[in-house]
């Protein structure tokens, strides 16, 4: 069988095989990149069309109480919440407007929002502009103000409905192809795999066999690339260093993502485990936490969802995820996050070093909660996130580095630049342990710009 397997009739046919189910599944994957990326876009969209419905429903209401506040008092100091409706109310109504038509609604919805609009004029012409003229709110005037509010709450509360409906099902969309695409990642690894085996074999008779995790994570580079296009306003580090000689990436991952102009996610987590299963792991945690912190931006509850996305992945019963989530707002000079079990996380200030400790359990363990904090992070701080190959790192004699040894580098390291800080923190290392790294190291050092545009 091996013999058959491995002579050239059964090269080619591996290599025809591999010719046809490959390019499908790749070709697979990227259409799942592609609309995981639109659908994103979709869910943002749908969510600040509920928002916006929500808001128009509320400055309704509003306009109405500091009208009938005015009527009741006779003192125009009561018309604040009016004032404020009559704000917000057409901007409300404009960006609902919007959102449904980013969407592809031309249906009842929209037809809807004009007829808000619609309804809001008449309030206003028929209600409020005669009660602030003077005329007494009589019966028929108060039966005008009911009948309008209830007509604009009757079609006002079925957009949010269909909205709420649009948002649930677009995110049950994610999570399928989320999960499709992980698992068709892994065939098109698994096939590459097959074709370097027999190549190897059949041809070259190499003196030690292929190894194999080296070349799947080889393949998962292709798919999962870490070059990072981080906002105008931050400025990064990155480094990546493999235990495995030659691999490029493997089961730690950081990521920094643009969620809007102002908010930024920043992602660091280690999977436990090597080869297929933690380069597969890697890949799923940057997609899922993208995915989750464009559906709901606190840290806190990404952490809590993804817990609950990973078990029900039903990963081994010994893998785990350590993860620091974290959100840098630049309008607050702030950084949330949530810290599930992830030890290496500091923020080096001009005054000193900052540890920031777990705020939840590991990923992976079981049901758990997690909680949040908040920091200040302006210009001059330095946010460093670094996987277990730092804080583990041995010397030759096998002595695990101690962490006072640790704040020394990250105190003495260039916070004028984040590459050369990084660069720096793993010239430390590469000295300590005589460049012999044990475990993959993944450093992300991240200083919001002195100017942004």
């Amino acid at each position: 069988m091996l013999r058959t397997l491995f002579s050239f009739r059964g090269l080619i046919l591996a290599f025809a095989l591999v010719a046809i189910g490959l390019p499908v599944v790749l070709v697979g994957e990227v259409w799942v990149v592609r609309t995981l990326l639109v659908l994103n876009d979709d869910i943002a969209r749908i969510r600040e069309g509920q928002f916006s419905a929500a808001a128009a429903l509320q400055a309704q209401s509003d306009e109405d109480a500091g009208l009938i506040a005015f009527v009741a008092t006779g003192s125009r100091a009561f018309l604040s919440p009016y004032e404020s409706g009559r704000r917000q109310l057409p901007i409300a109504l404009d960006t609902l407007d919007a959102r449904l038509r980013d969407v592809h609604d031309e249906g009842p919805d929209l037809r809807a929002a004009g007829d808000l609009r619609r309804i809001a004029a008449d309030w206003q012409r028929e209600v409020a502009a005669p009660v602030l003229a003077g005329r007494p709110y009589d019966r028929a005037l108060a039966l005008r103000d009911r009948a309008l509010l209830d007509r604009f709450r009757a079609l006002g509360k079925p957009i949010e409905t269909s909205l709420g409906s649009r948002y649930r099902d677009a995110t049950k969309l994610r999570r399928r192809l989320l999960f499709w695409g992980g698992y068709s990642a892994a065939a098109a690894l698994v096939m590459i795999l097959i074709l370097g085996a027999v190549s190897a074999i059949a041809l070259m008779r190499l003196r030690r066999e292929l190894d194999e995790d080296r070349a799947v994570v080889d393949a998962l580079q292709n798919a999962l690339s870490r070059r990072l296009v981080p906002p105008p306003h931050l400025r990064t580090g990155t480094a990546y260093r493999s235990a495995t000689r030659d691999a490029r990436a493997g089961g730690d991952v950081y990521d920094v993502y643009r969620l809007d102009d102002d908010c930024t996610l920043l992602v660091v987590a280690d999977v436990s485990g090597k080869g297929l299963t933690a380069a597969v792991d890697a890949m799923f945690v940057r997609f899922a936490v993208r995915a989750l912190a464009s559906e709901v931006p606190r840290p806190d509850e990404i952490a809590e969802r993804f817990d609950r996305l990973y078990c029900d992945a039903g990963p081994a019963p010994e893998s785990f995820v350590t993860l620091f989530v974290g959100i840098h707002d630049r309008r607050s000079a702030t950084l949330r996050y949530a810290n599930a079990g992830h030890e290496a996380s500091w923020i080096r200030r001009p005054t000193g070093l900052v540890q920031l400790a777990p705020t939840g359990t590991l990923i992976g363990i079981g049901p758990s909660q997690f909680g949040a904090e908040t920091q200040p992070f302006g210009p001059g701080d330095v946010l460093v996130l670094a996987t277990d190959g730092l804080t583990e790192a041995r010397d030759p004699r096998g002595g695990f580095i101690d962490a006072a040894r640790v704040r020394e580098w990250l105190l003495e390291a260039d916070a004028d630049d984040p590459q050369r800080f990084v660069d720096a923190l793993l010239a430390r290392v590469a000295a300590y342990t005589h460049s012999a790294i044990t475990d993959e190291l993944a450093v992300l050092a991240v200083t919001p710009a002195s100017e942004t545009p």
